[in-house]
């Protein structure tokens, strides 16, 4: 079955939900606590049961995560003046992310501040070592920068379709 790239970081996510979900099942049913000698009535679904879902599924993320990386390595996107793959501009974009939080936050620090020491009582003064202005409009234009970027690698989310033979498994109906 084909489906976009986005389909299929969906469903990633779904099963991701789906194996955690087991995981808390399993804890739930693994043991039962009754009093000596009473009798149980066992839980609907057994160990072994849940552990082969739990299986099943870890392999299909497993083919599921291949199957997007693939994606990711043969598909283009254009930055900063070249092709890059979806690989690259995806990383490129989270360390873009975290340079543009570093930005933000020193863009509102405060160019002089004063503080009482805890102690001593004494008056401290905090000195910002370079100019939160231009901080700010470095955050600005990179701010910029990383919506183009993730914009694009949207576009190619929700264009290129991949085949996922196990997406019928879990997308039909």
């Amino acid at each position: 079955m084909k489906i976009t790239l986005a389909q299929a970081i969906n469903l990633l996510s779904s099963l991701h939900k789906k194996v955690s979900d087991l995981h808390v099942e399993l804890i739930n049913i693994h043991v039962i606590e009754v009093p000596k000698g009473e009798t149980y009535t066992p839980f609907e679904r057994t160990v072994k049961v849940v552990l082969q879902e739990f299986t099943d599924i870890q392999q299909d993320l497993l083919e599921l995560k291949e199957s997007i990386q693939q994606a990711n390595l043969h598909n283009q996107v254009e930055w900063d003046g070249s092709s890059i793959s979806m690989t690259r501009a995806i990383e490129t974009a989270k360390q873009l992310r975290e340079r543009l939080d570093l930005l933000k936050m020193m863009a509102t620090t405060q160019k002089r501040e004063y503080n009482v020491h805890h102690r001593s009582g004494a008056i401290m003064e905090r000195i910002a070592l370079f100019d939160p202005a231009a901080y700010k409009k470095q955050a600005e234009k990179l701010s910029r920068q990383v919506e183009l970027l993730s914009s694009r690698i949207d576009k190619v989310n929700y264009t290129v379709e991949i085949e996922v033979p196990l997406a019928a498994k879990y997308l039909e109906a």
